[in-house]
């Protein structure tokens, strides 16, 4: 009897450890699997912990302000290209319009004859002055010089031929209204000269001794552009201009030509008439002087430019003077 006590008492000791054995493995199971969870998240935890030191060590010493400003300029969004380059190749250069240290004067200064050459609008966007370029209609360069003048955001106009009292030894070109045409016939071409010059804000005459003299012919111009909201400015071809009459009976803001700047091709006297103009006292009447592109007179606006600045005298757009300007005209 004693030893089959025995034999259970061993029985059921030996299954006590076998089920302590089995618990023992399901715990260190699952012990194994927590700590595997756990654990997994320290390493990364360092990982970034190192990489904020390593980072911090790395970090640069802080910039200077020189450094700072071509850090930001590094940045900034490059420019668009400027469609209209020769073959894409040559980089045209648009000075920025800054006003000058003081506002004590305006005036407007329109470059005539543009649409034959692209070099001298190359030439002139690199002054820094908001000129205004008069643009001659279904010439080679016409479209291009518009579309590239648009971008580079200079106000033009539509340059438009009209008969002059030399013609036939002097011809006007392209496009141009002849005082013998009919009503549907000056129409048809003014609207084709338009169409020509797209951006435009107004117009002024290419010649026309003849054809401004012409009041009825004139004031049929001045009643197309009236629809058009655009302005006329007189370039003073002649004496006998009917621009004031003819404006007023088509309600069309007008204004005219005070000076020209290159009649003689002479880079000391255009620099001094631009001289003069600018030290002479404001009047009513817009101040408008209109030159060409010659290497001369582009030279002459550079230079009087920077002395214009210092003085307060603001070469602006011809459309600003315009504003200020009753539909009467100036003489």
């Amino acid at each position: 009897m004693k030893k089959k006590r025995k034999n259970n008492l061993l029985t059921a000791v030996l299954i006590a450890l076998i089920v302590l054995s089995v618990a023992a493995i399901v715990y260190m199971i699952i012990f194994h699997r927590e700590e595997t969870v756990v654990v997994k998240s320290p390493p990364e935890q360092k990982k970034q912990t190192t990489q904020q030191k390593a980072a911090a060590k790395e970090k640069p010493q802080a910039l200077t302000p020189a450094k700072k400003l071509r850090e930001k300029a590094r940045d900034l969004p490059q420019p668009p290209p400027v469609a209209g380059t020769p073959a894409e190749k040559e980089d045209v250069v648009i000075a920025k319009i800054t006003p000058p240290r003081l506002k004590l004067k305006q005036m407007a200064i329109i470059i005539d004859d543009i649409g034959y050459d692209m070099t001298p609008v190359h030439e002139l966007l690199r002054v820094d002055a908001d000129i205004t370029f008069a643009i001659l209609p279904l010439l080679a360069h016409s479209r291009k010089a518009a579309d590239m003048l648009h971008k580079a955001n200079r106000e033009t106009l539509l340059h438009l031929p009209m008969e002059p009292l030399s013609y036939p030894k002097e011809k006007p070109g392209n496009g141009a209204l002849f005082s013998d045409m009919n009503d549907e016939e000056i129409i048809f071409q003014l609207e084709k000269n338009l169409a020509s010059v797209p951006y435009i804000s107004g117009v002024n005459n290419h010649m026309g001794s003849k054809f401004m003299a012409d009041e009825e012919r004139l004031m049929l111009v001045f009643k197309q552009l009236k629809k058009k909201d655009l302005f006329f400015i007189d370039s003073r071809t002649t004496n006998n201009s009917k621009t004031t009459a003819a404006s007023q009976k088509a309600h069309l803001t007008v204004a005219s030509r005070k000076i020209f700047l290159d009649n003689d091709r002479n880079y000391s006297k255009i620099y001094q008439i631009l001289m003069d103009v600018g030290n002479a006292p404001p009047g009513n009447a817009p101040l408008i002087v209109i030159g060409h592109p010659y290497p001369e007179t582009i030279r002459a606006i550079r230079d009087a430019n920077k002395i214009f600045r210092e003085k307060g005298v603001s070469i602006v757009p011809v459309s600003k003077l315009m504003k200020k300007k009753s539909s009467e005209g100036a003489s």
